[in-house]
């Protein structure tokens, strides 16, 4: 669940930064109007501890154990299936 709301959380930040760059419009200083300058700073913080979640799930997924090992283990599987 946690690494759902991180997607969802980048995804938002990534839509903000491509309004910048295409728009010169930055959605966070306009929602977090400049009197609510601490609200946009925590927003882009917790937008970046998303980023970082999700750095962290895809290089965990990508080498875990069971990800290396699922080229043997699915051979192994085929094998066993077909000794029946």
């Amino acid at each position: 669940m946690i690494t759902v709301i991180a997607l969802i959380l980048v995804t938002v930040g990534a839509i903000n930064w491509l309004a910048v760059g295409i728009f010169d419009f930055n959605i966070v200083n306009w929602i977090f109007t400049p009197n609510a300058y601490v609200g946009a700073r925590v927003l882009y913080a917790i937008v970046g501890i998303a980023g970082i979640w999700l750095i962290a799930y895809l290089i965990y997924n990508r080498f875990s154990p069971k990800r290396i090992h699922a080229v043997e283990d699915m051979a192994h599987h085929k094998r066993h299936e077909e000794n029946k």
